[in-house]
């Protein structure tokens, strides 16, 4: 079998976000014929984010960029988490919703950029359903549309807890009690949870207002916007903290690079 062409896809990533750049490394990618191949990834700043080259191997130019959009898309996963900030990507170079030219930033190190992309290379091949789940938080920091972005913060919580719950026969019947349950996993007594700080009726009032909106009975007007938006923010602030410590306590990332290292018989990325 003949080796695949190798392509350079140009993306830019729209955000608040600069780097010192421009910064060039290589990044594990994936297996090849049963070995290794890496990424040489560019990344340097942009009037409205930073602009990124990525090789990739595909056959034609439209597989190389799905390929890409992917494999970067993912690291821009975990690093949204890190940062907190709204990254939309595009390899078009134009954005669906408003263009900012940005006048605060967040400086991105060069070290999280690594960081985030070997993250999401270990996450992608361990824990791909906490993965997904920091690809909707992703979504939610960047989607203007207030519906969606309540959403996506819930999906963020929801596709967590549906994976990682203990079974049992509460969480049998249904993703209330998965999230209580995983809720009282990480953070104890309802009393003691960040945000919410024992208001008990947080979890199945947002799951409500989720179900609603997800099957288009929650009408859009003024007065449903509004209450939405006022419940943004602590959302955001639950599915952060959420997802921060459930990552640092219960997702054994560092243990999981090691096993993908190991695996592939490198000592580094």
């Amino acid at each position: 079998m003949s080796d695949l062409p190798t392509w350079e896809v140009k993306l830019s990533v729209f955000g608040p976000i600069k780097t010192r750049g421009p910064h060039e490394f290589k990044i594990f990618k994936a297996f090849r014929y049963n070995d290794p191949f890496y990424s040489d990834i560019g990344i340097e700043t942009s009037i409205s984010g930073v602009d990124a080259s990525v090789t990739s191997f595909a056959s034609t130019s439209a597989l190389a960029h799905k390929a890409a959009l992917f494999f970067f898309g993912q690291m821009l996963d975990s690093l949204a988490l890190l940062i907190r900030e709204p990254l939309f990507l595009s390899f078009t170079k134009t954005r669906p919703i408003r263009n900012e030219n940005h006048t605060v930033r967040r400086l991105v190190e060069e070290a999280e950029w690594i960081t985030s992309f070997k993250e999401s290379r270990g996450l992608n091949e361990y824990e791909p359903s906490f993965l997904r789940a920091l690809g909707w938080y992703r979504k939610a920091l960047y989607t203007e549309d207030p519906f969606d972005k309540f959403l996506a913060f819930w999906n963020s919580i929801e596709v967590t807890t549906s994976k990682y719950h203990t079974r049992d026969e509460k969480t049998k019947k249904g993703s209330i009690n998965q999230i209580w349950q995983c809720f009282e996993t990480l953070w104890g007594d309802c009393k003691d949870w960040p945000i919410i700080l024992g208001d008990k009726k947080w979890i199945n009032m947002n799951h409500e207002i989720r179900k609603d909106i997800a099957h288009g009975v929650k009408p859009v007007t003024v007065k449903s916007v509004e209450n939405i938006l006022d419940k943004l923010e602590g959302l955001e602030e639950v599915a952060y903290s959420f997802l921060t410590g459930w990552k640092e306590k219960k997702i054994p990332v560092d243990d999981h690079l090691s096993s993908l290292l190991e695996y592939m018989g490198t000592e580094s990325m």
